[in-house]
């Protein structure tokens, strides 16, 4: 993986982890991502429409932009159930581990893109690694959970979930392609936007939290880190494979434990470390590959 896509991909990370703490500080609630939206699509449109206008797109990067869209929509969907119906820690592994584990598939099988045994073998570290981070304690049943739950409805939207992170980054690769990754992420915000007011329509919020005015400052910094995020992940996917890109930006999970242990007094268990350490290593193989 060239080090330049590697260094975006691992400042992502960081940037990634720290909105999610904000995220998790006010419960992960559908509406505070929809203020975020808002905000973002309102705070970055003077640079938007410069950068529309410097880097024009050809009409096929609007099926790309759309896809996308409705695909965002759909995770947000699905992720807001999973974690209305389950523990974070049943729906968590199986939402954030299925993503790279079905983008190597597909991107492998598929789309026929280059990954060496090495890179293949990190991603797949990763993904056991996340597994593992998100377990409760080290016995049988805990490490069954998150399996069994696939049974039920909450751990179907939570492998929902996945399936949808796995399509979105591969669109999003196919995407950036043909479109500047700024542009394209300040459509795919304004889309999303657009798609959770259609959720609201069928499950509407309590809208009353709109007046108050620190989930609104809160949300701001969501939208500024998020969308910060995920232009350096696009960008990555320019420059590396989509497997090697979509694994390595789970160092956000464990950056994310470590922050949630020394913020949200969570506590630091084997699981927590082992897992972490199987991240590390496995964003090491693909940085080498």
């Amino acid at each position: 993986m060239p080090l330049g896509a590697l260094a975006l991909v691992l400042i992502s990370a960081v940037l990634h982890a720290s909105w999610n703490l904000i995220a998790k500080h006010n419960r992960g609630s559908s509406l505070f991502f929809f203020q975020a939206l808002v905000v973002a699509t309102v705070i970055f449109l003077g640079p938007f429409i410069v950068l529309l206008i410097q880097n024009p797109f050809p009409p096929e990067g609007w099926i790309w932009i759309i896809l996308t869209g409705i695909i965002h929509t759909f995770y947000f969907g699905t992720l807001a159930a999973a974690y209305r119906r389950a523990d974070l820690s049943v729906a968590y592994p199986i939402a954030r581990g299925l993503g790279p584990a079905l983008v190597l598939v597909v991107a492998v099988g598929i789309l026929r893109e280059p990954v060496s045994a090495l890179g293949a073998t990190g991603v797949l570290a990763v993904v056991l690694g996340i597994y593992t981070i998100n377990l409760q304690r080290n016995q049988p049943g805990s490490w069954l959970a998150p399996i069994q739950a696939l049974t039920r409805p909450e751990g179907r939207y939570a492998a929902a979930t996945g399936v949808s992170i796995a399509a979105y980054t591969l669109i999003d690769n196919q995407g950036v392609s043909v479109i500047h990754p700024l542009v394209y992420i300040y459509f795919m915000y304004a889309l999303s936007g657009l798609g959770v007011l259609v959720i609201f329509a069928v499950r509407p919020p309590d809208w009353s939290s709109l007046r108050q005015p620190r989930p609104w400052a809160q949300a701001a910094t969501l939208a500024v880190l998020s969308i910060t995020a995920y232009s350096l992940v696009l960008t990555a996917l320019t420059m590396a494979p989509t497997p090697y890109v979509s694994a390595a930006r789970e160092l956000s999970i464990v950056i994310g434990a470590i922050l949630g242990v020394l913020f949200l007094g969570e506590p630091l268990r084997r699981e927590r470390i082992g897992g972490a350490v199987l991240v590390a290593a496995g964003v090491g193989m693909i940085a080498v590959a």
